[in-house]
């Protein structure tokens, strides 16, 4: 896996959030201009048993085409009134941290090659993603399938042009100056989330990463569209799709992780905090969504216009 280092700033990119909300791949590879906004972008305010506001809950996507206009006064002056920025991981992209969390996690000795674990009808898919993207069996000796899920998705990204400084989050940090900035989870239990995965599941999302990299459909655009409308229940029908259709995958890249920030987040109001969240978009749609999550223990969420 040394090899694919240098992939690995993309690579952070294709963990659950870019894999849920779109990978940005067909549409930038084809030159095509960003979508023209309808600046609507979803915006929710968590408030107490008196009315009053405690935080906000914000949907991103992690890789937009560039000069994407999405940010409306709402979603600026909701975080200036706010104490903290909460997203998924703290910390900024980080390389070496990223490799480290891979070696760590992504091996297994005497694995046999990726295309030999798909189903049949999925290997000529993977050979046509290796050609596309000049790679090999060889360049994932030993790498357990989810990572070579991400690091196809990630680098497939990568070719199309997709840049890291285009995403939600960079902007948010930007406004965000000079507040603290928190996360629900670090690099490493991320990859955990996909390392615990069962042998089938992470054939799965092989199976389903290799299909939409090769796919010349415009899924990943319409996927944006949706989220530049604010239309949270197309969202939440695009994440009960593809490897989302697999119970297994769903329950463990978004409903568990829900459960387990709506936990984090309920203690930080609690403790008196006033946190603007920011998390993948696809965590904020459907019947196990945040919003939902929180409303049960107790919270009032409000769509703030």
């Amino acid at each position: 896996m040394k090899q694919l280092t240098r992939f690995l700033p993309r690579l952070l990119w294709a963990v659950v959030p870019a894999l849920l909300l779109g990978m940005a791949m067909a549409w930038l590879e084809r030159g095509k201009p960003a979508p023209l906004p309808d600046t609507r972008v979803a915006l929710w305010q968590i408030e107490d048993r008196t009315g009053a506001v405690r935080g906000y809950m914000f949907g991103t996507v992690h890789a937009l085409p560039p000069d994407t206009q999405w940010l409306r006064p709402a979603v600026g002056e909701a975080l200036a009134q706010a104490d903290r920025l909460v997203l998924e991981i703290a910390e900024p992209l980080n390389q070496k941290v990223a490799g480290e969390a891979l070696a760590e996690l992504a091996g297994t000795e005497g694995l046999p090659p990726p295309s030999q674990r798909l189903a049949p009808a999925y290997r000529a898919k993977l050979a046509e993603v290796y050609r596309k993207l000049g790679l090999s069996d060889a360049d994932f000796a030993d790498t357990e399938s989810w990572a070579v899920a991400l690091q196809l998705a990630a680098i497939a990204g990568q070719k199309a042009g997709a840049d890291p400084d285009s995403g939600a989050e960079p902007a948010l940090r930007k406004l965000a100056v000079g507040k603290p900035v928190a996360g629900f989870e670090t690099i490493h239990s991320q990859f955990g989330v996909f390392d615990a995965l069962p042998a089938r599941q992470q054939q799965v999302l092989l199976q389903e990463v290799t299909v939409e990299a090769a796919s010349d459909k415009d899924e990943e655009a319409d996927m944006v569209a949706l989220w530049l409308k604010g239309d949270d229940l197309g969202i939440a029908r695009e994440a009960n799709e593809g490897f989302l259709a697999d119970p297994g995958l769903h329950q463990a890249l978004l409903t568990d992780r829900n459960r387990a920030w709506a936990d984090q987040l309920d203690a930080m109001l609690k403790q008196g905090a006033k946190p603007f969240v920011a998390v993948g978009a696809a965590h904020l749609a459907g019947s196990d969504s945040l919003q939902r999550l929180m409303m049960a223990r107790g919270w009032t969420i409000k769509r703030v216009p």
